[in-house]
């Protein structure tokens, strides 16, 4: 495993594209600011005036970002500015990656056609089927079974009496991505992915890492086949989710939630306890509050389709008005 890395900021301005408004290019940094990890050797990515609300309990010295939120950043010690940001941030992750080179198998040990790494820790009454990769550092509690063709990416953990069947892909990297003129430069993403207990995740369904902190399966949640849950997600206590469901990133789903077969799930989303979402169905924004949700419409141009859904969303109302 790659050592934790240190650089100074002379370094880090010199290899994100970013320059240093005003600090001390010799201050140390250690890593990007997540949840977990807010100390001072941290950068802050600011680039969204939804974070300017909760600067005051940022205890990064640093912070990246552009020429529009210069002056909200004025209270770091140090303040690195980017023309473009999103991409300066990807680049950051790159000089932040710690994860140790997937394509090394030489530690492995061979088990029924199968390589598990000699620093993943596997519990007892573990059952793991043929052709799967665990690699290092990964953690699976006891009685867990995995089926057949499961790849399991560095540091990922797997609670107790899971169910993993075969062909699912734990802790594959995000799709995250800044453009640098016509370049697309990945987004390095160097979380982590953490499943409760008694967890069961249908065959060839893929849960992405986290870009900084963890991808989150809390405790009994049922996961069909062909769902792609993104980086950042957390699916909280006793939720199930249908086959071919698609979750972007950063959406906290809540508990005993029940969302059905193709729905679409927006990024950056947050939906309640006890909200059932039927079949193909479409969320674009939070819900706030339990009970059942539904939309199916047909394709029309995005504006056209918003001023529509709005109209629809208030029809109730304007019946009304007609009625008096």
């Amino acid at each position: 495993m790659k050592k934790n890395h240190r650089y100074d900021l002379r370094y880090i301005s010199n290899n994100i594209f970013a320059s240093l408004a005003h600090g001390e290019p010799d201050d140390i940094i250690e890593s990007i600011y997540s949840e977990t990890k807010n100390f001072p050797k941290t950068v802050f990515f600011l680039n969204n005036k939804n974070f300017l609300g909760k600067l005051s309990s940022i205890k990064s010295n640093t912070c990246l970002t552009s020429s529009k939120f210069a002056d909200s950043a004025k209270g770091f010690k140090n303040v690195l500015i980017s023309d473009n940001p999103y991409l300066s941030f990807a680049l950051l992750t790159h000089i932040f990656d710690t994860r140790p080179n997937q394509n090394n198998l030489n530690e492995y040990l061979p088990n029924k056609n199968s390589y598990i790494s000699k620093l993943a820790k596997i519990g007892e009454n573990v059952k793991i089927g043929n052709n799967c990769c665990i690699e290092e550092g990964v953690v699976i509690g006891d009685n867990t079974t995995i089926g057949h063709g499961v790849t399991i990416h560095f540091s990922s953990k797997i609670g107790c009496n899971c169910n993993i069947a075969s062909g699912v892909v734990i802790g594959s990297n995000g799709f995250g991505y800044a453009k640098d003129k016509n370049t697309w430069i990945e987004i390095k993403h160097i979380g982590s992915v953490i499943i409760g207990n008694n967890v069961s995740i249908g065959a060839n369904t893929c849960i992405d890492r986290a870009t900084l902190d963890n991808t989150i399966i809390e405790d009994n949640v049922i996961i069909d086949n062909l769902v792609h849950i993104a980086h950042n997600v957390k699916i909280c206590e006793g939720s199930a989710i249908a086959a071919k469901v698609g979750i972007a990133g950063s959406t906290v789903i809540g508990k005993n939630c029940q969302i059905g077969g193709m729905a679409g799930i927006f990024g950056h989303l947050n939906i309640a306890d006890n909200v059932i979402v039927t079949p193909k169905s479409n969320v674009y924004r939070d819900i706030k509050s339990s009970g059942y949700y539904s939309s199916l419409f047909p394709l029309l141009e995005l504006k056209l389709w918003k001023k529509t859904s709005i109209l629809i969303s208030k029809i109730d109302k304007i019946s009304k008005l007609f009625k008096n």
